[in-house]
């Protein structure tokens, strides 16, 4: 019987060796919390829009939506989500929260504009993430993604053509950094840290979310300019501070003690893995590889709902559940609150199943996934079986769809770096570019679906996500490997590794 080869973990003869260095105060530890403030605030870039919006666009009172607001403040028709909303009296004064004379679609798909050029640099910058300097792409994507979203109100009152050239330029620049920020766990974490770290460091887009949906609803009291100027200068001193704290390889970093070298390099004949520039990429054989394909399409199917939810959350909170505009910004960031918990599980748990299930993790980690797929759509179900009247139930839904759907995602994301990590920045460029798709078709499937913000046309909505979740269970759970793959260059620097005692004892 064959063991499945990993260079990712340690042969298990040599899971008892001497060389270990912990995770406190290690430059380990430091890269993984600049993955994870630059992850928050890549997450509150792009969903504090969801919710600012709200707050941009003047009150339209033709608006079938706004007679309803209208009707519902003044008694003059039904408060339940399926009911009437028709409005008896339309010469009510409704105080203006925004002052941009935009229409209803353009509201609605602004937000959505970001990931045009999200998907578009994604996939080249996966591409370059293997071959030029992680450090810098992650760099030069913060700090230029920083500027660019600061200048949004400006552009904003420019005109609405201007507003869009300026998010999209600023989502072009924010798709170069997340490749290379996976790539580089690559060198800064130890194989059997890897599902901990990527928990902890991808923490926060929630923690982000969590954050940004009460902060921007406060400061927008303010003028809703002012979070987009606050957000875009924390984002700004980060990205030059990182300059400091993060480097490409073990030999560079200034800080870096011998004994956590030795731990990094642990198990591996040579100092640092084969340098991805001087590897051609097998172009037939990784188009033809079943786990690259589930990979892909599994992080497709699975970031339908998760972008869905963080896009258009606070109008449903808004629209559906009818609450106010006060509150949206706290109750947004509610269900966040489960996905937190969910990381909490994988960063501790995490570890300790990489070493109780070893090299291959296939069999667990399908599993896994399809019970946190099927934890899902049951959720997904009640919130579509309630009405307005269920605020709590419905709340309560959410966080803990947020927690299935998160804890999913521990599930397959680090499945990359098991079986293609020399190609890790290309494939995860892939898997993001066709994922964030979904980021501005969405918006546009909303406004085709919701005319008026009923709880009956959200629905049509929330059925949607759940055949996306079913679709991504079948893929993960018929096509998934964590095997290293033979056409990946590591594989041959693990055989290498493995014979070389036999050559020593002959």
């Amino acid at each position: 019987m064959t063991r499945s080869r990993s260079w990712t973990l340690p042969p298990l003869s040599q899971s008892n060796v001497d060389t270990t260095y912990g995770l406190l105060g290690s430059v380990r530890l430091t890269y993984a919390v600049c993955a994870f403030i630059a992850t928050s605030l890549h997450a509150a870039i792009r969903n504090m829009l969801g919710l600012i919006i709200l707050r941009m666009v003047k009150p339209r009172p033709e608006d079938a939506l706004q007679q309803a607001v209208q009707a519902a403040r003044n008694v003059t028709a039904s408060s339940r989500c399926g009911g009437s909303r028709i409005s008896l009296n339309t010469a009510i004064h409704v105080p203006e929260t925004g002052d941009l004379p935009w229409s209803r679609n353009q509201e609605l798909t602004f937000p959505g504009v970001y990931y045009y050029g999200y998907v578009v640099s994604i996939l080249l910058s996966g591409y370059l993430a293997d071959r030029c300097s992680s450090k810098m792409l992650f760099m030069v994507s913060l700090i230029c993604q920083a500027v660019a979203y600061i200048l949004v109100p400006l552009m904003a009152h420019y005109s609405f053509e201007a507003a869009v050239i300026d998010l999209v330029v600023c989502g072009l620049l924010a798709g170069c950094g997340n490749p290379s920020l996976y790539k580089l766990f690559v060198t800064w974490a130890h194989p059997t840290e890897r599902t901990a770290l990527l928990s902890f460091a991808y923490s926060g887009m929630l923690v982000g979310s969590m954050i940004v949906f009460p902060v921007a609803g406060y400061l927008s009291n303010f003028g809703w300019e002012l979070s987009f100027f606050v957000v875009g200068s924390v984002a700004l001193l980060f990205g030059i501070a990182c300059n400091w704290l993060i480097y490409d390889t073990l030999d560079q970093h200034p800080r870096i003690s011998d004994e956590e070298v030795a731990y990094l390099r642990q198990g591996k004949s040579t100092p640092e893995p084969r340098a991805p520039q001087g590897v051609s990429v097998p172009w037939k054989s990784l188009l033809t590889a079943l786990p690259a394909y589930a990979f892909v399409l599994t992080h497709v199917f699975h970031c339908y709902t998760f972008l869905v939810i963080s896009l258009l959350m606070p109008r449903f909170m808004s629209e559906a559940m009818e609450y106010d505009l006060n509150q949206v910004g706290f109750l947004s960031a509610a269900p966040y609150l489960g996905g937190l918990c969910s990381k909490v599980v994988c960063i501790v748990g995490g570890s300790y199943l990489e070493r109780r299930f070893g090299p291959d993790q296939s069999c667990m980690r399908r599993t896994l996934y399809g019970i946190c797929s099927i934890l899902t759509t049951s959720f997904l179900g009640i919130i579509i079986l309630a009405d307005c009247g269920n605020k709590t139930l419905v709340l309560l839904m959410f966080i803990l769809l947020m927690a299935s759907t998160d804890m999913g995602f521990s599930g397959y994301w680090p499945t990359l770096l098991y079986f293609a990590p020399s190609f890790a920045g290309l494939l995860s460029g892939l898997a993001n570019a066709l994922a964030h798709l979904t980021g501005f078709l969405a918006p546009y499937l909303v406004a085709a679906l919701v005319h008026t913000g009923s709880k009956a046309e959200w629905n049509m909505v929330l059925t949607t996500l759940i055949a996306f979740n079913t679709m991504a269970m079948v893929v993960f759970g018929l096509c998934s490997s964590t095997k290293l793959q033979p056409w990946d260059p590591r594989n041959c620097e693990t055989k290498e590794r493995s014979s070389s005692p036999k050559k020593n004892i002959s």
